[in-house]
Parts: structure tokens; sequence; C-alpha cells
């Protein structure tokens, strides 16, 4: 049997602890302010490559950086933004990039943060059905796409992009471009969606909950038996609105 602790070691042990509890909980004072997006800030993308991820307003960033850390030039602001085309090979479309630097001020001690990297893109000349198309907006695009990746590091919109921890990066090939689940991911995220169900419905009536089903789970699935479904990003996103409601509820 281990020696037992003397009340000295046991002190330093649950100071650490509180200690460490609390450094915690500073270093996360930004993160916890900015990683839930609202319903409204969200649209699900119904076409292209990106269809059935989650659109995030770009100006709900810009309202919560100016909540958190205070006005645009005071609290907040990008330097350094550098703007490069690209050819995409023989189908004649080009692609621009940004990079910025964000920096925010700490409102607690004025301190200037280091800049924060981001970087997006976009398509300024686009190949279509009636010919090259340019697009006279995709500078602002590449901007806004950049500030968001900024601001991913601050933990904006975890509750988005952490249901996506797995990527194409981490797939093999022929899975990273599907969005069927496995056997597993798909029992934990119904396991997860039933339960969030039943905490949402706990006092509904019958006919409550079938409009609850209707109005909720069939506007992210297509119908009311999500285990038929097995688009991960469908399932993702009635988890978060699910998730969210039972949060709002408690």
């Amino acid at each position: 049997m281990p020696p037992r602790k003397s009340t000295v070691e046991e002190v330093k042990e649950e100071v650490t602890k509180d200690l460490a509890e609390e450094q915690k909980h500073k270093n996360m004072r930004f993160y916890g302010q900015v990683q839930d997006t609202p319903k409204e800030a969200q649209r699900e993308i119904g076409a292209g490559r990106l269809k059935g991820y989650t659109d995030i307003n770009p100006m709900w960033r810009i309202k919560k950086l100016t909540e958190v850390f205070g006005p645009c030039g005071f609290g907040w602001w990008t330097q350094n933004e550098k703007y490069t085309f690209q050819e995409c090979g023989a189908t004649g479309e080009v692609a621009v990039f940004c990079t910025l630097e964000l920096v925010v001020v700490d409102p607690e001690t004025d301190l200037e943060s280091h800049p924060i990297s981001g970087v997006g893109g976009n398509k300024f000349v686009a190949k279509e059905k009636n010919g090259p198309y340019c697009n006279d907006e995709a500078l602002k695009m590449a901007y806004t796409d950049a500030l968001s990746i900024a601001c991913k590091s601050l933990g904006f919109s975890h509750d988005i992009y952490f249901s996506r921890d797995r990527t194409k990066y981490s797939l093999p090939e022929d899975e990273a471009n599907s969005n069927e689940p496995s056997v597993q991911d798909f029992k934990a995220i119904t396991d997860r969606i039933q339960k969030g169900i039943g905490l949402v419905t706990k006092d509904m009536d019958k006919d409550a909950k079938d409009k609850f089903m209707q109005d909720i789970v069939a506007k992210h699935i297509g119908g009311v038996n999500y285990m038929t479904c097995k688009d991960m990003n469908k399932l993702n996103a009635l988890l978060n609105e699910l998730l969210e409601m039972a949060r709002k509820s408690a």
C-alpha cells in the first residue's frame, strides 16, 4: 500500500488543480463567447461541392468581434491584406486568394494580440455554359473567407466546424468522396439524435411531437425517419439544431 499523502501534499495538489482550472478558464474566455453560432446566422448550402455544409453569415462574425473586443479599428482590425491571382490550368478559370492578419485587443488589459493569419479564396473568372464569367465581388468574398479562417483560431463557430473534425485529409480517398458514415459513426450520431429529440420533446403531447418531427427533423433529412438517412452532413445539421434547442430550453 502506498504511503498516505500528507495534508501539505494534499493542499498543494488542490491548489495546483485550482490554478490549472483558473488558467484554463482564462485561456478560454474568448473562445467561450464565440463558439456557438445562432441559427439565424446559418444557412445550409444547397448546391455545388459544398452541398449539405453550413454557410455562416459573415456579418455575424463582424458583430461578434465587435461585441467581444470593441469597434472595428479600435478593438479589432485586419492588416497586411494581400491578393494573388492564379490561373487554373486549361479551363481558363482564374482564382483569387487573400491573405490577411487579424489583430484583436484584450478588453481587460488593452493589450494587442499578435497577428492571427487567415487565408481565403474565390473564383475571379469562372467557366460557365455561356462562356467565362468574371465575378466582380470575388476579392470581397476572398477577404471574407480569409477573415473567417482567422476567426476560427479564436474559436468562432466551434459548434459548426468541430462536427467536421474528420476530413478528407484523414480519410481514405473513397470514403473522403462520400458523405455516408461508417457503421460506428452512424450509430453514434443517431443515438445522440434520439437523445436530443427526447430532451426537446419530453413535455410535448403527441400532436406537438408529430409537428416537431415534421418541422425540424424532416427539414434536415427529407423525412421524419432519421435512421434511413446516410448523409453525415444532414445528420450533423439536425444534431446541431437539436443541441441548440436543448441548450436554450435547459
